[in-house]
Order: C-alpha cells, then sequence, then structure tokens
C-alpha cells in the first residue's frame, strides 16, 4: 500500500471485482516474499481500516439512536397517558365506597398500577436504546496483488 491512503467504505459487489475475488478462488496464505511484504502493509494499514469503519459505525449508530429515542418518547407519553387514564378510572370504581376503605384501596391499586407500569417503561427503555459504542472485528483482510492496490 506504499504510502498511507485514506479508507472508504464501498459495497461489497465493487469490493469483490476489485479486489479479484472470485467464487471457489483459493486464498494464499503469504508463502513467498512478494505476499508477505503484502502481508505486512496490511498489517501496518490495520488500525486505520478499523478507525475508518469505527467512524462510519458511529455515525450510524447515531442516526439510529435518534430514530429509536423518538420511538422511546412517544411510547413513553403513551404509557403516561394509559397509566394516568387507570388511575381514573380507578377512582370512579371506588367513588362509592366509605373513604378509609376508598383511600386503601385506591393506595394498594394505584401502586399495583405502577409497578406494572414501571416495569413495562423499564422494558421500553431497554430495548429502545441502543450502546454508543460499535464493536468491530476483522475477519478478514484481502488484497489483489496484481492489481497493486488493498
Amino acid at each position: 500500500m506504499g504510502e498511507q491512503e485514506a479508507f472508504k467504505l464501498e459495497p461489497f459487489e465493487s469490493f469483490a471485482e476489485r479486489a479479484g475475488l472470485e467464487a471457489n478462488g483459493l486464498a494464499n496464505r503469504g508463502q513467498n516474499a512478494a505476499y508477505q511484504s503484502v502481508a505486512s502493509s496490511m498489517q501496518s494499514a490495520l488500525p486505520a481500516a478499523v478507525a475508518t469503519m469505527h467512524d462510519f459505525m458511529a455515525q450510524q449508530q447515531a442516526k439510529f439512536a435518534a430514530e429509536l429515542d423518538t420511538r422511546l418518547k412517544s411510547t413513553l407519553e403513551e404509557l403516561k397517558r394509559l397509566q394516568d387514564k387507570q388511575i381514573v378510572q380507578l377512582q370512579l370504581r371506588l367513588e362509592n365506597q366509605i373513604e378509609t376503605v376508598k383511600r386503601s384501596r385506591f393506595e394498594a391499586r394505584s401502586r399495583q398500577i405502577g409497578h406494572v407500569f414501571d416495569d413495562y417503561r423499564q422494558w421500553v427503555e431497554d430495548t429502545l436504546t441502543t450502546e454508543p459504542k460499535p464493536w468491530i472485528q476483522v475477519l478478514a483482510a484481502v488484497c489483489n496483488p496484481t492489481a497493486g492496490t488493498l
């Protein structure tokens, strides 16, 4: 690779064509000096390649997180509306009861409603949020030494 070039992302199909990947082609294990030189160059370029992918994935995660945040806020607002509606219904059901019984039943049932909605809110938050740090794993490095590029 010589002078360190900037990395760019591209669709797999164009990459496979550019790199000369073919079905049923055999991988070269770098058993000669030319391939070992290319492998050494690729190894030194690896941190920049990983950094490029990391930046791309961080941008994608930020977009995805923003979309999820919108859904999360909407869902939490709807949960609050439903919880408030349940409390109103509870008040209506207890309307004709003696005040001490009414208060006791209201407190017990409203706590139960609160627990159910708190659990659901936690589940919604857990499912509609993502980790901000992408995890990158390098599975393979490919070069086409006849084309002189990585």
